[in-house]
């Protein structure tokens, strides 16, 4: 045997454990920070979902978000106007990181009622009673009291029963009504008449006065019909604009008072549809939770027609829902039936 291959052996053999010491140093070095990255990523993420959660309370609805158990195998606790008033701090108690505070800021104040707890719930919604406040909290927190109802033991004005009898032009009428508010900038606004045709997806043109006075001729225009889901079988949309040079019609229809309904709770708003929606928490067939957006929602009248009746509603579209609602309530003793509410696809309130 060549002695000094023997005696290059125990060299080999301790640079071989030297070698395989130094991998061993490096892959658990590695793996500890691929751990700490964990912790960091799953923490950081945890915080800034607390904040964009409970930011999109302020379109209404109550959203929730499951927390986990721990981040990257971590305790934690989360804190909540901590480092400022819309700020939330996942803290870590216990395991790597300990110590570490993540932080992510919602441009609103925050009102935490309980304690939040890993492997629980956070609900959220916007203070009714402190309006851009958030209200933080384990449990389910109490709806407000929806805003748009009627008293029921009053009875409607005249233009609910033009409304029953008079769809399509009633929805037009609103489309004017409300329109000719925001464009003037008024709370005299009324109309007082109309003349066309509707049925045939002709213009429709309206009176509209202000303190009783001819203001200016609406013209309201049907866009197009078309049915959706399985109850709504036609939709007649329609927009509405000034026409120039004209003050009054040359053959007026006199309507009931749209002013009346609307400031007797009779007569909804685009905004009053809205806010009622959005005081409402919906999920779909998947039951995935759905909030009604605060920005990028279109809104528009609509003569809705069920294999029941024809209705004047509100038609709200946003990503890839569109929501008929009621312009009318339902009078609790009118005999024939009215119309709440229809989606497509299908969306179902959350008890």
């Amino acid at each position: 045997m060549d002695r000094t291959a023997s005696s290059q052996l125990p060299l080999i053999v301790l640079f071989g454990v030297i070698l395989a010491f130094l991998m061993t140093f490096i892959f658990i070095s590695i793996y500890n920070q691929q751990l700490n990255a964990q912790v960091d990523e799953q923490a950081n993420a945890l915080a800034n979902n607390l904040a964009q959660t409970a930011f999109t309370s302020l379109s209404g609805g109550q959203p929730v978000l499951e927390l986990p158990r721990d981040v990257g195998g971590s305790t934690y606790e989360i804190g909540v106007g901590e480092y400022g008033e819309g700020s939330f701090t996942v803290i870590i108690t216990g395991g790597r990181g300990i110590g570490n505070k993540y932080i992510a800021i919602v441009n609103a104040s925050l009102k935490k009622i309980d304690n939040l707890s890993p492997g629980g719930r956070v609900y959220f919604r916007e203070n009714t009673e402190n309006m851009g406040q958030i209200i933080v909290s384990s449990k389910t927190i109490d709806m407000p009291a929806e805003n748009v109802l009627p008293q029921e033991n009053v009875s409607p004005p005249p233009f609910y029963d033009f409304a029953k009898d008079n769809s399509y032009e009633a929805a037009a009428i609103g489309a004017a009504y409300f329109g000719a508010r925001e464009l003037y900038s008024s709370d005299n606004i009324d109309i007082a008449a109309y003349e066309g045709g509707v049925v045939d997806g002709e213009n429709l043109l309206v009176q509209i006065t202000e303190n009783g006075e001819n203001r200016a001729v609406m013209q309201v225009t049907c866009e197009n019909s078309v049915g959706f889901g399985e109850y709504i079988k036609y939709a007649w949309l329609w927009s509405a604009d000034i026409m120039e040079d004209e003050n009054t019609l040359n053959n007026p229809v006199p309507c009931p008072s749209p002013a009346d309904a609307y400031h007797s709770e009779w007569l909804y708003s685009k905004q009053d549809a809205l806010n009622h929606l959005r005081s409402r928490t919906w999920r779909d067939d998947d039951n995935t939770m759905v909030v009604i957006p605060a920005t990028n929602v279109s809104i528009q009248a609509a003569a809705t027609t069920t294999n029941v009746s024809t209705y004047p509603t509100w038609r709200v579209a946003f990503e890839n829902y569109v929501i008929f609602y009621r312009m009318m309530p339902w009078w609790e003793n009118d005999p024939d039936p009215g119309f709440v509410f229809q989606s497509y696809p299908e969306l179902y309130p959350v008890v």
